[in-house]
């Protein structure tokens, strides 16, 4: 008994622990790395320009091009870790992801804790949890922290859920109602799929009474229309889109066998999180799956769904039952149903496995105490190198890329963004020579030919630019940063009423890039066009108050002449 109870008392020290001891060397690396720069430089609010409040009103990628994500509270977290940390160096960035991390496997254990009463805890499966490698995508990757802001606040609200729901009175249906409203909205304004913690917070009041069902829905109710509401106001539509989601075109038939196939990909992750690329950004690698593929995926989904639902059925206190049916809720979101901006990532994992712990635990409790000793600690192990070797990939830009191209050598999209980092570290040569491996891999890819003209115009070399440009927006109509680069070269070849034309194509296709607008000033100012070229540069000034040239030349319309 004084063995079991050491035990228990062992368990959350042991999980919060691996938490923290899995993701150390992301620490230890000062890079950027995937979309990092572009999510914390030329975002006004990430940078302190804009107010705060921006934030609730904008989207996520609202500085470059609208994505369809509202993740405020992520861009709160990007804030405050910029006001305190600079761009310098990304360790003090790291840092904030692991004690978000670490953040999460305490409120998970908090609940595990309060809906156990006594019994024993599902410390085992939270360990696992808190050292699989799977979740480097979220936890090492800065720009991932989405998915535990959602666990965070989705994980808040379970707890006040699961404290107020056996309590009866006016008083505590009102918290009970405010705990589930505030817990959902805080979940969704993390990241979309939050709305998994609402059949969570569903069951932990069936749990307790039948009595606290009510209050607890109507709370969850009035979170998530409190959310929708927010995201009417800034995006204009309440509902979850991707407008430029890889399968935006695709037949619904398609989209779920593209589904069933990352759900499968998904499931071999959680058993062998090694030798995968750190992220599905596309279809490209999913596409036109095999058949089997793809019923295997679904397969393998329903057999978790079912199973959960058939032990959950017995009653509400089975609880790795219904554990393992919020497990397969919570994959809904990578089912393109709805198409969706990223095909498959390893984060899309965060929430599945979290809400998979105690079924985790209770298969791992079939075991005999000492195999499972045994297993356990040879899972544990096996998870903190695997986690370690995980964390390595997301030191910087380069490495992440090389570990994508590792894994797909042949991808087009993986050679342009390597060539970025090759750049960004001052290496023009490889990074040219990466743009040029893209081409050549995808002759109707334009973004390697918007980089090559872009480093021609820096070079000077004026004619080279103009044809890299000139295809790059011939190839890709949709690349709002190669019509932009294109009006840049027509400013600097002295044709305004060129450069203008292809401005108004870039800010058609991203009408909140602050540089684009103040471009768009210039080539009005050439054009002798003062009252328009206000405007302009004024937009500028008010997507991104930081903007000193537009300021400049907002100043020069301004002086007497």
């Amino acid at each position: 008994m004084a063995s079991s109870s050491a035990r228990a008392a062992l368990g959350p020290w042991l999980a919060l622990a691996l938490a923290l001891a899995a993701w150390l060397p992301s620490l230890w690396s000062a890079g950027f790395s995937y979309d990092d720069r572009e999510a914390l430089e030329g975002n006004p609010v990430v940078a302190g320009d804009s107010p705060a409040v921006e934030a609730f009103r904008r989207d996520y990628w609202d500085h470059l091009a609208p994505a369809g994500h509202y993740r405020p509270l992520a861009t709160l977290s990007l804030r405050f870790d910029r006001a305190r940390a600079g761009l310098q160096d990304a360790r003090p960035w790291h840092a904030t992801n692991v004690a978000l991390h670490a953040a999460v496997v305490a409120l998970a254990g908090l609940l595990l804790a309060l809906v156990a009463r006594g019994a024993p805890t599902a410390w085992l499966g939270l360990a696992l949890f808190a050292a699989h490698p799977a979740l480097a995508d979220a936890v090492a990757w800065i720009s991932g922290r989405s998915s535990m802001l959602s666990a965070l606040g989705g994980l808040a609200g379970a707890l006040g859920v699961a404290a107020l729901a056996p309590r009866a009175g006016l008083a505590a249906r009102l918290g009970l109602a405010l705990a589930a409203g505030a817990g959902v909205a805080l979940a969704l304004l993390g990241k979309e799929d939050g709305v998994v913690f609402v059949p969570l917070y569903a069951l932990l009041a069936l749990r307790a009474s039948r009595r606290a069902l009510p209050a607890t829905l109507l709370g969850a109710a009035l979170g998530l229309a409190l959310y929708l509401a927010l995201r009417h106001l800034a995006l204009g539509s309440p509902w979850p889109s991707a407008p430029h989601a890889p399968l935006a075109d695709a037949p619904l038939a398609e989209r779920l066998a593209v589904a069933g196939r990352a759900q499968l990909t998904l499931a071999r992750l959680v058993l062998w999180p090694a030798g995968h690329p750190p992220s599905y950004a596309g279809a490209a690698q999913l596409a036109a799956p095999a058949l089997g593929a793809a019923l295997a995926g679904w397969a393998l989904w329903l057999a978790l769904l079912a199973s959960g639902a058939r032990a959950a059925r017995r009653t509400p206190a089975a609880l790795a039952g219904w554990s393992a049916l919020l497990a397969a809720l919570a994959l809904v979101p990578v089912q393109q149903w709805v198409p969706s901006g990223v095909v498959l990532a390893p984060r899309f994992l965060y929430l599945p496995l979290l809400l998979a712990v105690p079924a985790l635990d209770a298969l791992l409790a079939r075991l005999a105490p000492r195999p499972r000793a045994l297993v356990a600690g040879l899972l544990l192990g096996a998870a903190l190198l695997g986690a370690w070797g995980r964390a390595r990939v997301y030191a910087d830009r380069e490495s992440f890329h090389a570990a994508v191209l590792a894994a797909r050598p042949d991808d087009p999209r993986a050679w342009n963004e390597l060539g970025l980092a090759r750049e960004e570290r001052g290496d023009r040569a490889g990074a040219r020579q990466a743009f040029e491996r893209a081409a050549v891999l995808d002759r109707g890819y334009g973004r390697p030919w918007s980089n090559l003209g872009r480093m021609a115009l820096e070079d000077g070399d004026l004619q080279s630019a103009q044809l890299a440009l000139e295809r790059a927006a011939r190839l890709g109509p949709d690349n709002a940063v190669a019509w932009h680069n294109l009006g840049a070269l027509d400013l600097r070849l002295g044709r305004p009423a060129q450069a203008l034309e292809a401005l108004d194509g870039a800010l058609a296709l991203a009408p909140r890039r602050a540089d684009t607008w103040r471009a768009r000033g210039r080539a009005l100012l050439a054009l002798e066009r003062p009252a328009e070229a206000r405007a302009a540069l004024e937009r500028a000034l008010e997507l991104a108050p930081g903007d000193a040239l537009a300021r400049a030349l907002l100043e020069g319309l301004d002086a007497p002449r």
